[in-house]
């Protein structure tokens, strides 16, 4: 299976030393205090990569958990003084940002705006989260900008989701984002891991109650074996990022080539600077649905959009609120790069997709345009 759906999770890697046994880090005992110190290992390499102090960062089970800590969290430590937050978000943002930012407003924790950045309302005083992405999973766009977004809004705290860019563009330097979000199985890192970079400053009501693990940030035994393999994994990403990145961006180029080969065919981005790791692409004449399910017959993994959506019906897509015309929504296909992947998958990839593209449309009857 020539697998490029890798915005969805990645295979993990495997390291020599995965499998020994780790006791919980809190235990008095030898295997505790081991378990404690490479957890401690793990926080310093991270914090290193991530431009923040060891205690900023807290570790999670991975973007889903990460994303509900910083956005209900900030908005109950408010509602506690009784102040409602602002919220504010794009309306094409992950399901696991708009999801909490909703649930907040329908709680009545926090006023919540949800639209293009140009049109939220201008924060001067706090308390107000502006909640923005790294990347976007669907698209690739490459969040730029946020330094004049944080300049123009001087009472906003910036919260951004980096589920799609760690470890994979270049990090954001700790002046512009205020907390930042990831995910292990993005990376190559084991499922069920993850963290959040809350600067020192803020202040989050926990949504776990229990143990003091995490600074009292998030009670629970931490995963001393997951947060190792999240660091070695990250440490490795970041060692050989600008390698990576070139490499991923010739097998992007070589696949939006697809423009040129199949008529009609488009690349659906908000932005011109995209990163390469994600490319959404849409065949007119055909049905995304069809065509993922087409081409993973045919030995290629691929998918329309978040996995998390995926198998929700009659919902409106990101690229539906980007304004994107139907057309061009329904019949969209989202691509994802490893560093992994290769040219020869991506030609044979190229080839299948335009067998399937051309039976689809035989089938639904379109010509330069009309059905």
């Amino acid at each position: 299976m020539i697998y490029l759906d890798n915005a969805a999770t990645t295979e993990p890697f495997f390291f020599p030393k995965e499998t020994e046994f780790l006791a919980n880090p809190s235990s008095p005992h030898a295997l505790g205090i081991q378990a404690e110190r490479k957890v401690y290992y793990a926080r310093n390499t991270l914090s290193g990569l991530l431009f923040c102090k060891p205690e900023e960062l807290t570790f999670t089970s991975g973007g889903t958990e990460s994303n509900n800590m910083a956005i209900l969290g900030f908005a109950l430590a408010h509602y506690k003084r009784n102040v409602q937050a602002i919220l504010c978000a794009e309306p094409w943002a992950h399901p696991a940002v708009l999801a909490p930012i909703l649930f907040a407003e329908s709680q009545g924790w926090a006023r919540v705006h949800i639209g293009r950045v140009s049109k939220w309302p201008s924060v001067t005083k706090p308390p107000a989260l502006l909640c923005l992405s790294h990347v976007h999973h669907e698209t690739g766009d490459l969040r730029n900008g946020i330094t004049q977004i944080k300049n123009d809004n001087p009472g906003g705290i910036i919260f951004v989701d980096g589920a799609q860019g760690f470890c994979k563009e270049a990090s954001l330097p700790p002046e512009v984002a205020d907390m930042y979000s990831f995910s292990g199985h993005k990376i190559h890192a084991a499922g069920g891991t993850g963290g959040l970079v809350v600067r020192n400053n803020l202040r989050l009501t926990p949504l776990f109650h229990g143990g003091n693990q995490e600074n009292k940030r998030r009670a629970g035994t931490e995963n001393p074996a997951g947060i190792l393999h999240l660091a070695q994994a990250a440490t490795f990403l970041q060692e050989n990022r600008e390698k990576h990145h070139a490499y991923v961006t010739t097998l992007r180029d070589a696949l939006t080539a697809l423009v040129d080969e199949i008529p009609g065919a488009t690349v659906n981005a908000r932005f011109k600077n995209n990163s390469p790791y994600i490319v959404n692409m849409s065949f007119p004449g055909t049905k995304g649905e069809v065509l993922v399910h087409m081409l993973s017959e045919k030995g290629v993994a691929v998918s329309m959009g978040a996995a998390c959506k995926s198998r929700v019906k009659n919902e409106k897509t990101a690229l539906a609120a980007m304004g994107f015309p139907r057309e061009r929504t329904e019949s969209a296909l989202r691509f994802s790069f490893s560093y992994r992947n290769t040219m020869e998958e991506i030609e044979q990839t190229k080839e299948i997709v335009k067998q399937c593209v051309s039976q689809l449309r035989k089938i639904s009857g379109w010509s330069n345009g009309n059905a």
